[in-house]
């Protein structure tokens, strides 16, 4: 997402970059996740250490569009509302999407949330 990051933000989405583990397996940080945004070279958007989310850590990954793995998800400001989920990461079971194809999950969304 990282190589696409301006045109999500221009097509109206705020981008929150989610780590749920590090390359140790430990549960992820906020000091963690903003040096793999650094690796991946993102250079806006909002990191969060999934280990350190409130009330509880693992709350990313123990939700039912996580399942463990990686995913991208939409959700409209004004309601918080999941609008749209996608899975990514292994070959089996995920639908890894290209940046492109978020980005136009995105235009679509902006359009039906209007």
């Amino acid at each position: 997402m990282a190589e696409r990051q301006d045109e999500l933000e221009a097509a109206g989405a705020g981008l929150i970059w989610v780590l749920e583990g590090d390359q140790n397996v430990q549960p992820g940080t906020v000091d963690s996740c903003v040096r793999i945004m650094g690796e991946l070279e993102a250079t806006t958007g909002w990191c969060v250490g999934d280990g350190e989310t409130e009330p509880r850590p693992g709350a990313f990954d123990d939700a039912p569009f996580s399942e463990k793995r990686g995913f991208d998800m939409i959700v409209a400001p004004a309601t918080m509302e999941v609008l749209w989920t996608t899975s990514h990461g292994s070959t089996s079971g995920n639908e890894n999407l290209s940046a492109g194809e978020v980005l136009d999950a995105v235009e679509q969304a902006v359009v039906n949330v209007q």
